[in-house]
Order: C-alpha cells, then sequence, then structure tokens
C-alpha cells in the first residue's frame, strides 16, 4: 500500500477544518490566533494539582483564553509514564498523562512540541505525548514517528480563512531529531522549513511559523536569530514566533509581518528570580491579510498566586507593555513606533495587503 504523501494528509486536514468552521451568514470576518510561551507542567504545577485539581493552574486566565478562535502553546516536556529519563541532561521534564487535563480544562487547543525538552524520556514518551494530547483534542505540530510527519503544521480554518501553523527548534539534543525512519522533533533547517512554506502557501492563506531557539534570560535576540526570521517572512511566512528564553524578548515588524522573538513563560513549574512577567500574542487575520497583532501582558508566579497566570492591567500592565516597547526598540523597526497602548495591550494594526 502506498503511503500517502504529507500534502494530501495535510488537505484532509484542512478540509475537516473548514467542514467545522462556520459557514454562511455566521461566518466571521476574522481569524484569532493566541500564542502562548513556555508549558511545563512539571515540578510546582504537579504539586499544585495534586492539591487543587486540574482546573486549578489555568482557572484565572480562562475567561480570558476563550476569547479566542484557537490557542497555541510550547509544550515543554513529555506527558507520559513511559521511558527512561535523558542520562545526560540537569533538567528533565516528564508528567503522567492525567495532566493533559490541565491543558484541556484551560481550553489550549494547540501543541508546539519542537523543543529541547520533548525528547527528555525518549521516543516512547515523545509518542505517547502526541497521543494523550490528540485524546483531549489537542492538535500536534514539531514532533512525529518520522523527519516527514514531525514537520507537518498545524492546519485551522475558520470562516473560509486558513491557517498552517508550523513548529521547530535548533535546540535538540542527540538523536531527538526526527530522522527518515525514526520518531523525533522537527529540525530548524532554514532550507527546509522554506521549502514547507512555499509547500503549505498553495493552499492555505496564511503560515505562521514558531520556532524554540535562542538563549536563556536575555531580553534580545542574536544576530543569527534575526537573520533566520527575516529569510522565514522573505520565504513566505506571514509571523514569525519564539520561545525558550523563558523571558520575553522584542518584537520587530518587517515587511509589514511581526517577529515576536521570544513570548517567555506562560504555565511553568519553577520559581526563579530570573523570570518575571510574560507576554501572549494575539494575531488576526482577514480575508485581506493579517489585520493586527496584539500584546497581552501575564503575571508570572507571584507569591500571591504560584502557578496560576493571569491577565495583567494597571500599573502591572504599563510596566510590561513599555518594556516590551523598550526592548524592541533597538530592532529598528515600526513595532516600536505604532504600537498602541489599548486596554493593558499593545496593539499593532497591519496594511491590508502586506507587501
Amino acid at each position: 500500500m502506498t503511503k500517502p504523501s504529507r500534502t494530501a494528509v495535510a488537505l484532509i486536514i484542512l478540509l475537516f477544518a473548514a467542514c467545522t468552521s462556520l459557514q454562511g451568514d455566521e461566518a466571521p470576518r476574522e481569524i484569532s490566533l493566541l500564542f502562548c510561551g513556555d508549558v511545563m507542567l512539571d515540578w510546582g504545577i504537579r504539586e499544585a494539582v495534586e492539591k487543587e485539581g486540574y482546573g486549578f493552574p489555568l482557572r484565572r486566565i480562562r475567561g480570558f483564553l476563550s476569547g479566542f478562535d484557537y490557542r497555541f502553546f510550547n509544550m515543554e516536556g513529555p506527558i507520559s509514564d513511559r521511558g527512561e529519563p535523558h542520562a545526560d541532561k540537569k533538567y528533565i521534564f516528564n508528567v503522567p498523562p492525567g495532566m493533559v487535563r490541565v491543558l484541556a480544562e484551560g481550553r489550549l487547543d494547540g501543541a508546539l512540541l519542537a523543543n529541547n525538552h520533548m525528547s527528555d524520556f525518549g521516543n516512547i514518551a515523545l509518542l505517547d505525548t502526541i497521543a494523550n494530547l490528540s485524546a483531549e483534542g489537542i492538535r500536534c505540530a514539531g514532533a512525529g514517528i518520522d523527519a516527514e510527519t514531525a514537520s507537518l503544521p498545524i492546519l485551522v480554518s475558520r470562516g473560509g480563512i486558513s491557517v498552517a501553523v508550523f513548529s521547530y527548534t535548533n535546540l535538540g539534543y542527540r538523536d531527538a531529531y526526527a530522522t527518515a525512519s525514526a520518531p523525533g522533533i522537527a529540525r530548524a533547517i532554514l532550507d527546509s522549513m522554506r521549502k514547507d512554506i512555499e509547500q503549505f502557501k498553495r493552499f492555505t492563506d496564511f503560515i505562521v511559523v514558531n520556532l524554540h531557539w535562542g538563549d536563556e534570560y536575555t531580553n534580545y535576540p542574536s544576530e543569527d536569530q534575526v537573520e533566520m526570521a527575516r529569510a522565514l517572512i522573505d520565504g513566505g511566512a506571514d509571523a514569525v514566533i519564539g520561545h525558550h528564553s523563558h523571558v520575553y524578548q522584542g518584537i520587530e515588524v518587517y515587511r509589514d509581518r511581526p517577529i515576536v522573538y521570544s513570548l517567555g513563560n506562560f504555565l511553568f513549574g519553577s520559581i526563579n528570580e530570573d523570570i518575571r512577567d510574560n507576554i501572549v500574542v494575539a494575531l488576526n487575520f482577514g480575508k485581506e491579510g493579517l489585520s493586527s497583532m496584539r500584546v497581552y501582558p501575564i503575571s508570572g508566579n507571584t507569591a500571591s498566586h504560584p502557578f496560576q497566570p493571569a491577565r495583567l492591567s494597571g500599573r502591572d500592565a504599563e510596566n510590561v507593555l513599555n518594556h516590551v516597547l523598550d526592548i524592541s526598540h533597538p530592532l529598528r523597526s515600526d513595532f516600536s513606533k505604532k504600537a498602541l497602548m489599548v486596554d493593558s495591550s499593545l496593539l499593532y494594526r497591519f496594511p491590508a495587503d502586506p507587501k
């Protein structure tokens, strides 16, 4: 039996998504995608769930999350009760299958798996993670049974507007990357990513590339990151979203398309004095193109609400947003000049037909 091509598989997924989206008079004019940073459910999160239940970690932010059509996050570590810990790593993460309910009850529905922790307990735990997430209706990108499958995006559609969301990393270790014959994570190789973009641009309206990359605890991307992100935009991506640094970084608008170099953490099971408040970013796509980007500040682990992120407001929000603008200024794009502070967020509007 001939194996179906990745394009055929993607088209089937996209057609299914289109059939389940709103149609007719009820069809919306835009589709909204929210991108959240690192989610690590071990350590403090796991302990909190044992005491308070699966709904506890995302209880304070669940209402905010429900205001978007799709919610994506970087899944930092496997969800499995199998596998052996990686012998050469200082920090390894793994949580039992039941912890997937934290994500489901928080209404998160798109898991990005290409990162430096997804293979902490080997390929069997990685494949368990995909199965456990899928069982709760959470779609995955960035890992799979082979390199071809690992590089497939999550395809979403609403009101006739379709978006492909990719997940890659260049921080994998040893045998973590998927090959033609072995499971693993999707490797961030520029030429390969640009080929993926070109292929899926043929039948989806928009492309978002997520990258797990860069250095930890720094406000600024490296020159190599800036070069790669811009090359992806030049290759047809409509947005580039980054994570891994555990702190948010500057934002650039390049050729009227956003590059968010890092979101920081979203729901993370450790308390570190270097880990501060974070951001999530919403992208709104319409028939004529990417219409707007909105940057929302969220709380990190605080003494009053440990392991419970929430949207910030008032002076706390202003402090984070002003800092985002400050660290975006060296990137020398229009973002730091044209972003407007609206309702405790930064709003940036794009031209109707970006070039």
